[in-house]
């Protein structure tokens, strides 16, 4: 911004722009400028000299308009339209999060009942087929009966399995509670049959926030399922104790027995204990394995919390 004033022939000029500069400013011409002046009201004060004497002085009302950036309420309208575009992309991406959600959800019901009317009725058919052959065959064919029940066999353990995935990925099934509980009902289906006592005991009360992801139910099931089988065809115990604790380190699983025991060093190289550790190592968790010959075996698992 500049300011011209009327000149006088042998005259030094002195000005001041009040409210900007705190002294008079000596000038040879007749000419103020100013580059750097903030939005507001001034007043340009101009005087002339002759000598050390004041032989004119001119006071003028300067007005300087404001900058957008200027304004009182610049910087709230800022924080404002920041804070809307943080919530907008807050909003946009748990609504983005939300739809996957559904979708996965939706997939695993459509796989689940892919896996429960297609796979599993083709194999309760074949099932069926071969108990309807193996009764009509002779009995004399001694071969082929063995045959019939190695595919029946084969084909039963198949359809547990089928029915195993889909209740892990089900999504009705998410609930912790829901795994101790088909935990403890299988366990107590197959100890049964063999008359091995089952104790079996869950300290954890029933818990909203308690979250275990479907791979970790579905590999810690599995570990246990595998667990209880072996009990019952090897272990010849009398007793078994399932104990479902939780510590800050988060899920405990103790499945003890009074059993025969093993050589775990011997047994090391079995697909048995390669698929125990696998499994736990897929989802994170901590397995270890207690035992010797002729003094039982303890399956101890630590599981994340989520």
């Amino acid at each position: 911004m500049t300011f011209t004033f009327r000149a006088k022939p042998g005259s030094v000029y002195q000005y001041k722009l009040e409210g900007f500069d705190r002294q008079w400013i000596n000038s040879q011409y007749p000419i103020a400028r100013y580059t750097n002046l903030d939005g507001n009201e001034y007043v340009l004060a101009v005087r002339t000299l002759q000598g050390n004497r004041v032989v004119g002085q001119v006071r003028v009302r300067v007005s300087v308009e404001r900058e957008l950036t200027e304004e009182w309420w610049f910087v709230p309208a800022i924080l404002v339209y920041a804070v809307l575009l943080l919530g907008a992309a807050m909003y946009f991406f748990m609504l983005y999060n939300f739809r996957q959600k559904l979708k996965v959800q939706s997939i695993r019901y459509r796989i689940a009942a892919d896996l429960h009317d297609e796979v599993g009725a083709t194999l309760s058919s074949i099932a069926m087929a071969t108990n309807m052959v193996k009764r009509k065959m002779d009995v004399n064919q001694a071969d082929v009966v063995a045959l019939l029940d190695t595919i029946k066999t084969d084909s039963e353990e198949t359809i547990h399995t089928i029915r195993d995935t889909v209740w892990t990925i089900n999504p009705d099934n998410d609930s912790p509670d829901k795994l101790f509980e088909k935990m403890r009902s299988f366990a107590f289906q197959v100890l049964t049959a063999r008359d091995i006592a089952l104790q079996f005991e869950n300290q954890i009360p029933f818990d909203k926030s308690l979250k275990i992801s479907m791979e970790q139910r579905r590999n810690l099931y599995l570990i246990f399922k595998e667990a209880i089988n072996n009990i019952a065809k090897h272990s010849q115990a009398t007793k078994v104790q399932v104990l479902i604790s939780r510590s800050a380190t988060g899920l405990h699983w103790l499945i003890a027995d009074n059993g025969i025991g093993f050589n775990l060093i011997q047994q090391t190289g079995g697909n048995g204990l390669k698929n125990f550790r696998n499994r736990a190592a897929e989802s994170f968790m901590d397995l270890t394995i207690d035992t010797s010959s002729g003094s039982g075996c303890r399956i101890s698992i630590v599981v994340p919390e989520l």
